[in-house]
């Protein structure tokens, strides 16, 4: 199936569900923004915006790109899917995913193209509801996977993305990935 073709599904879905509202991990990402000073940072699922407000809320002077594959209220710079980036290989500094990857069709897929346009050393930033919260499987029909950080570590291992840190913020994991290869 298209993304095209859900589009007013995730319409609805986003409305019912406040998509573009959530920052969880807040914090960790302005730490991490702060230590390794990324200069072209991609949001994958950048909905409304809400990472370029709060980037422009932390000062950052670098190169933001919002990618998503419908228009919401707030147009992406790029329409696009994630399993399908349209950007060059080594590009980007940060490519950040809040409540994303779990309504990627081919969300594996989507962790290789993160890994292509990431420079070396890059860093993927992944917020998601943890798999066991009944919100990761119930409710959301543009849920198609449920993600436990365990198992994005070890599949993003094989994709050549070394784990860095992550963290549980109630239901809602964050967990970070460095470009090694």
């Amino acid at each position: 199936m298209k993304y095209h073709e859900l589009s007013k599904m995730l319409h609805e879905e986003s409305k019912k569900h406040g998509w573009g509202l959530i920052l969880i991990a807040r914090n960790e990402l302005k730490q991490i923004i702060d230590q390794y000073k990324p200069f072209k940072i991609l949001e994958i699922g950048c909905h409304n915006r809400l990472l370029e407000r709060t980037l422009r809320e932390w000062n950052f002077k670098g190169l933001y790109v919002g990618l998503d594959v419908v228009k919401y209220d707030v147009n992406p710079d790029v329409l696009g899917s994630g399993d399908q980036l349209p950007f060059r290989d080594n590009y980007f500094d940060l490519i950040v995913m809040l409540e994303t990857l779990e309504h990627i069709l081919d969300y594996v897929r989507c962790l290789k193209e993160c890994h292509r346009v990431l420079r070396k050393n890059g860093l993927l930033f992944i917020q998601s509801v943890i798999c066991y919260d009944r919100c990761a499987y119930n409710g959301d029909e543009s849920h198609y996977h449920t993600l436990h950080p365990n198992c994005l570590k070890r599949l993003c291992r094989l994709i050549g993305l070394e784990h860095v840190a992550n963290g549980l913020i109630n239901a809602t994991f964050w967990i970070l990935f460095k470009k090694v290869k």
